[in-house]
């Protein structure tokens, strides 16, 4: 005797040799569409990975997740808001210097922003990969360090002189506008290969004190750098610095951010109507099952066999089918991420694309196989329903 006897009826019903040519294709078919889902899913799901991390990596990593300030962008360190370092979130908190100019070459104009750099403190300087900054931005020498495509722009190189022009408001009851410039020289280009390197311009923060007229204990505000920062509690934020300004990176790259979630959402929904039409499959099969093994399965219950275990049968069946269709699938996802050569190949013929970012988290993984398979096993309940309520002596009665 076989034991357990339900898995041993439903791996002679999966697959023998008696039978026939159609039901095998059935069952090749469910397992094949479930294997070519779970490896899309999974290589899908390692793409917007990497694009997350990248636009971490990439983007978070130049721009503050969060900057406290007033609305005349102008206050004093006294009046740093305490209550914000109750958040777990925070990595590093840094004030700053900031504000936009126009900077003035011998060939062109264009607007830009200057950044005041403590080149003691500020951990940020890293991102930027210059080498011994600290002797190339020296307080009241007025160098600059510029991005690689302003200075393309500006026609400017290492020793050339720009011109950094400010507009700012005077008091007077006229409120009219002055101007005030200074003349820095560029010691150094910094590439970062992110939107920085079109407008930013590092500057000493001693000498950027004195070109905006800040007083000695006043800065623009705080930069906040978050441990996770797509993870944002706004509402909560905003209470604990009240009644300061609140800005956060969504602000300037919420609708790029939108754009990534939405099409991580779409692609998400097609792959998962290709995963149902793999559980339709399974589901069609065992109703036929079902229709075709009447006697069978009634002959089973006459000779004592609980509903429970008849049950198991289909479970067993739909269990066996996701599980060779989740291991293939993710032997076959997970081998063409670490060989990416066909997959780029792949993505640059129908995108024009190169250097796709793939990044394997195992949980996630594991969460689309144990979906996969709990919804495989969904799709037999209904059959081993109907399987159960047949009625022995109705079926055996024509024999």
């Amino acid at each position: 005797m076989y034991h357990p006897i339900f898995i041993f009826i439903g791996l002679r019903y999966l697959w023998n040799s008696n039978l026939k040519k159609f039901k095998k294709f059935i069952i090749f078919l469910s397992i094949i569409t479930i294997t070519i889902s779970i490896s899309f899913l999974i290589i899908i799901t390692a793409i917007i990975n990497g694009v997350q991390e990248n636009f971490k990596k990439n983007i978070l990593s130049f721009i503050p997740h969060l900057v406290i300030t007033n609305k005349d962008q102008y206050i004093n360190k006294l009046e740093f808001p305490k209550n914000i370092l109750k958040l777990n979130n925070i990595e590093k908190i840094s004030p700053f210097i900031k504000k936009d100019i126009f900077i003035k070459s011998k060939y062109d104009i264009t607007v830009a922003e200057i950044v005041g750099v403590n080149i003691n403190n500020d951990k940020n300087i890293k991102n930027y990969n210059i080498k011994n900054i600290s002797k190339i931005l020296q307080p009241k020498k007025y160098n600059a360090i510029i991005g690689k495509e302003l200075a393309k722009k500006l026609h400017v190189n290492i020793g050339d002189t720009i011109q950094l022009i400010l507009l700012f408001d005077t008091t007077s009851p006229l409120t009219r506008k002055n101007i005030k410039t200074h003349t820095f020289k560029i010691t150094s280009i910094f590439s970062t290969n992110n939107e920085v390197d079109y407008y930013q311009i590092l500057i000493d923060q001693k000498d950027s004190k004195n070109f905006l007229n800040y007083s000695k204990n006043y800065v623009t505000g705080w930069r906040i750098w978050l441990k996770n920062p797509l993870f944002l509690e706004i509402n909560k934020i905003k209470k604990l610095i009240n009644p300061l300004i609140l800005f956060d990176w969504k602000s300037k790259k919420g609708e790029l951010f939108k754009a990534i979630q939405i099409e991580k959402y779409i692609m998400f929904f097609l792959f998962f109507l290709f995963l149902l039409v793999a559980f339709l499959n399974i589901f069609i099969t065992f109703i036929i099952y079902t229709i075709e093994k009447q006697n069978t399965i009634a002959i089973l219950k006459s000779q004592g066999l609980l509903d429970w275990k008849i049950i198991l049968i289909f479970v067993t069946l739909g269990l066996i089918t996701a599980t060779i269709g989740s291991i293939l699938g993710t032997v076959i996802s997970i081998s063409l991420i670490l060989e990416k050569n066909f997959l780029n190949f792949l993505i640059h013929f129908f995108f024009n694309t190169n250097n796709i970012s793939m990044i394997i988290i195992p949980y996630h993984v594991f969460f689309i196989n144990i979906t996969v398979i709990l919804l495989a096993i969904l799709s037999t309940l209904y059959p081993a329903w109907y399987s159960i309520k047949l009625k022995p002596y109705r079926i055996l009665s024509h024999e």
